[in-house]
C-alpha cells in the first residue's frame, strides 16, 4: 500500500482504497480537492499516511508557482498580468522593441479616389514627377529621386551589416538615409549618396569635417515612442567598435538627455540652427519632434527658421523602449500629421518642408499622407522588413537572429549586405513605381500633387478630424 501526498492542499492519495496504482494514472489527473497536476505529488511514507483521504491541509507556502505548475502567463480578462508579474519579479520596466502593440488609427480607413469621366486619369505613357526637394530655401537643397526616406537608425542597436545595406539601398534609388542618434558610421556614409545627421544632446559626431560633408542636420527633440524622454543604447550593444566611436565605456548603457543644455527659447533654437547653417555651408537644417504639442511646438521651432519639420507620430517603433511608456503617448500618425499641416498653411509659412513618420508601411499609406500635406515620408521598420526582419521583437536583446539588430559576429554574419540591400531597393523602387500609378490614376503629373480631394474615408473620427470627407 502507497500514498501520494498533494503538495498543494496536502490531499492523501490511497492507491489500495482507490484500486489503481498512482503511477497508472493518467499524466493528466488532476488532484480532486485543488486540481493541482500529477507532478505535484510526493510519495509518502510512515505512520502519517493514516491520514484521511479526503481531509485537507494547509496550502504548501514555500514551493513557487513555476514548481508548482500553476503560474500562468496570459489571462482573458487582466491583460497585463504578465507584465505586473514581470515588474514584480525584476523590480525593472518592462522594454519593447518595435511599435506599440495596442491598435492605432489605420491608414487603411483612408481610401483612394481614381478619376474615370469628371475628371480624366493620365494615360499609361505619361511621366509623373517624383523628385522631392527637402528645404527648397536652403542654400544648398537636399535634392531626392523619391518622397520615401529612410530614418535615422542609430548603429548600436543596428549591426553594422544592417546600417550599411540600408546606406547601400539608399544609393540605389536615390533617397537619404538618417545617421541615427550615434553618429556617422563612415562605411554607412560612404555607401550612401544623400546623408542626414541627427543632432543630439550628446552631439555624437558633430565635427567641423562632417558637417561640411553631410547632405542635411535634423535636430532630434523627440520621438513617438519616447517623447521627452531622450534615449538609451543598452549596455550590451555598445561594443569596443561602439565605444571608440562615441568615446563611452564599452558594454555600458549610453545616455542621451532628454532636453539641451543650451535650447530653453526660440531665440535659442534659432542660434543652434544658424549656427548649424553656417558650420554646413548652406545644408538644410531640420527639427524632429513626436507628436504631442503639436500647434504649439511648431510655434516655438518656426520662429527658429528651419528649412524642415519631421514629425514623428504614433505607432513608431524602436529598437527597445518602456513597453507602458510607448503604449501610452503621442498622437496618431494621420491626426498629427493633419494638425500639422494645418497649422502650416494657417500661418502662412514659408516653403518649409514637412516630413511624416511613424507607423507608415506601404505605398498606399506614402500617397495617402503626401495627399495629406507630407513633403515626404520617413520609413524605418518596413526598410527592415525589406531587408529581412521577421518581427521576432527582440531588437532590445541584442539577440536578433537575422543579423540586423545585434552586435553579435556570429549573428552579424548570417546577414548578406549586398543582399539586403538589393532587397530594400526593390521595396523602395517598387514603392515609388507605385506611388507614380495612384499619381496617374488620380490625374496628377506631381506625385506632390495629390491632396485631400484624392481622398475619403468610411472613418467619422476621421472625417470629423482632418478634413478629409466621409464616403
Amino acid at each position: 500500500m502507497a500514498f501520494y501526498t498533494c503538495q498543494v492542499c496536502k490531499y492523501l492519495f490511497d492507491d489500495k482504497s482507490r484500486g489503481v496504482p498512482f503511477d497508472a494514472l493518467p499524466e493528466n489527473w488532476c488532484c480532486p480537492e485543488c486540481g493541482a497536476g500529477k507532478s505535484n505529488f510526493m510519495l509518502k511514507i510512515g505512520q502519517d499516511a493514516d491520514q484521511p483521504e479526503n481531509q485537507s491541509s494547509p496550502v504548501l507556502q514555500t514551493l513557487p508557482a513555476e514548481v508548482l505548475g500553476l503560474k500562468r502567463k496570459h489571462d482573458d480578462v487582466e491583460q497585463w498580468m504578465e507584465d505586473i508579474h514581470a515588474i514584480a519579479e525584476t523590480g525593472h520596466s518592462v522594454d519593447e522593441a518595435m511599435r506599440t502593440h495596442l491598435p492605432v488609427v489605420s491608414w487603411d480607413d483612408i481610401l483612394i479616389l481614381g478619376k474615370q469621366l469628371s475628371g480624366l486619369p493620365l494615360a499609361n505613357e505619361d511621366k509623373v514627377v517624383t523628385q522631392t526637394v527637402i528645404g527648397p530655401n536652403a542654400a544648398q537643397p537636399l535634392v531626392l529621386d523619391t518622397p520615401i526616406l529612410i530614418s535615422h537608425m542609430a548603429f548600436g542597436v543596428l549591426s553594422p551589416e544592417a546600417q550599411l545595406a540600408l546606406a547601400k539601398a539608399s544609393a540605389m534609388v536615390g533617397t537619404a538615409i538618417g545617421s541615427g542618434g550615434t553618429g556617422i558610421l563612415q562605411q554607412s556614409f560612404s555607401a550612401s549618396r544623400k546623408f542626414i545627421l541627427e543632432y543630439v544632446p550628446n552631439q555624437y559626431g558633430i565635427t567641423p569635417e562632417n558637417l561640411l560633408k553631410v547632405d542635411a542636420i535634423e535636430i532630434k527633440f523627440g520621438q513617438s515612442c519616447l517623447p521627452g524622454m531622450g534615449s538609451v543604447l543598452p549596455g550590451v550593444n555598445v561594443t569596443k567598435e561602439i565605444s571608440k566611436e562615441l568615446g563611452f565605456p564599452a558594454g555600458k548603457d549610453i545616455v542621451s538627455p532628454s532636453r539641451y543644455p543650451d535650447i530653453h527659447t526660440p531665440t535659442e533654437l534659432k542660434d543652434k540652427i544658424d549656427w548649424l547653417r553656417d558650420a554646413s555651408n548652406g545644408r538644410p537644417i531640420g527639427v524632429k519632434l513626436a507628436a504631442g504639442h503639436i500647434e504649439n511646438d511648431l510655434d516655438f521651432a518656426l520662429q527658429a527658421g528651419p528649412d524642415f519639420i519631421t514629425i514623428d507620430g504614433r505607432p513608431g517603433g524602436i529598437g527597445s523602449a518602456p513597453k507602458f511608456i510607448k503604449m501610452a503617448t503621442s498622437i496618431p500618425t494621420i491626426y498629427a500629421l493633419s494638425r500639422a499641416r494645418k497649422f502650416l498653411d494657417r500661418n502662412h509659412i514659408g516653403k518649409i518642408s514637412l516630413i511624416i513618420t511613424g507607423g507608415l508601411r506601404i505605398s498606399p499609406d506614402f500617397a495617402k499622407a503626401l495627399a495629406m500635406g507630407a513633403d515626404a515620408v520617413s520609413i524605418s521598420t518596413s526598410a527592415l522588413i525589406a531587408m529581412g526582419c521577421q518581427q521576432y521583437k527582440i531588437c532590445n536583446t541584442g539577440r536578433c537572429p537575422m543579423g540586423i539588430a545585434t552586435q553579435d559576429p556570429a549573428l552579424r554574419s548570417r546577414l548578406d549586405v549586398d543582399e539586403a540591400a538589393r532587397r530594400v531597393a526593390n521595396f523602395l523602387r517598387v514603392s515609388t513605381e507605385e506611388l507614380i500609378q495612384f499619381a496617374k490614376l488620380t490625374g496628377h503629373h506631381n506625385v506632390h500633387d495629390l491632396s485631400l480631394k484624392d481622398l475619403c474615408t468610411c472613418n467619422s473620427e476621421i472625417s470629423n478630424h482632418t478634413g478629409i470627407y466621409h464616403a
